[in-house]
């Protein structure tokens, strides 16, 4: 079913999603950072577990799934979606936004664009097809601090989203770090290209973006804060 299209517009979120990346979770250092950053402007904040059905056997459609149950069962239908993803997130987040007219805005942090595409953190072409051929992987799990067995199937599924294939054009940011050890930055630089409702950012910070989280949450709530008198 082809993406509908989406209209820019300056109404700001009413709710704020945030989407955590590949091998973390609802508790992760930047989903704590934000859910601090809203309950202390009063905005509610929503961090889904996307690690479903579990690690192991996860993939974005399974994700998709879940962040539409999540805005289908807890926001009202008159609600204004703002939504965060992070690395894998991001990639979600967009998809998110192809399929909802609620979501109003978008910040990505470190999105994964085209990386399921060519490699896999750091596996290269070579492991990746190593990884199809065995029907698994082991790869590193920050939540748990470990190695932790994900199925081909992840991979598989994965190809079929293509950020390029998407009309969207409400407001996104893009913050990606300048030494990102993960994803490439030129990824979010190609994608940011040519398209007048992207803004991008380039820091001095590492994949996490620990180091810019205050700044990010600047240039956020200059973006959303309620404007007019009776925010004054």
């Amino acid at each position: 079913m082809p993406e509908r299209s989406r209209r820019i517009g300056d109404e700001p979120p009413t709710y704020w999603i945030y989407l955590h990346g590949f091998g973390s979770s609802p508790r992760s250092k930047k989903a704590e950072f934000f859910r601090r950053k809203f309950s202390a402007v009063g905005v509610p904040y929503f961090v889904p577990d996307l690690n479903i059905p579990s690690f192991r056997e996860m993939t974005i459609t399974a994700m998709l799934s879940t962040v539409d149950d999540l805005i289908r069962d807890t926001i009202p239908d008159d609600g204004k979606i703002g939504i965060i993803g992070s690395g894998l997130g991001g990639v979600v987040a967009v998809h998110t936004a192809a399929r909802h007219r609620a979501v109003k805005r978008l910040l990505l942090l470190a999105p994964s664009f085209g990386l399921f595409r060519e490699t896999f953190l750091g596996l290269g072409r070579v492991g990746v097809k190593v990884w199809e051929k065995d029907g698994y992987a082991d790869v590193y799990n920050a939540a748990l601090d470990g190695s932790t067995r994900i199925s081909a199937d992840f991979l598989v599924d994965a190809r079929r989203y293509d950020e390029n294939e998407l009309r969207i054009d409400i407001p996104i940011t893009i913050v990606h770090g300048e030494s990102d050890e993960h994803v490439d930055p030129k990824l979010s630089i190609a994608y940011a290209r040519n398209k007048p409702n992207v803004r991008l950012h380039l820091v001095n910070d590492d994949h996490s973006l620990i180091l810019s989280a205050s700044k990010i949450w600047e240039w956020l709530w200059q973006d959303i804060r309620p404007h007019g008198p009776e925010s004054r």
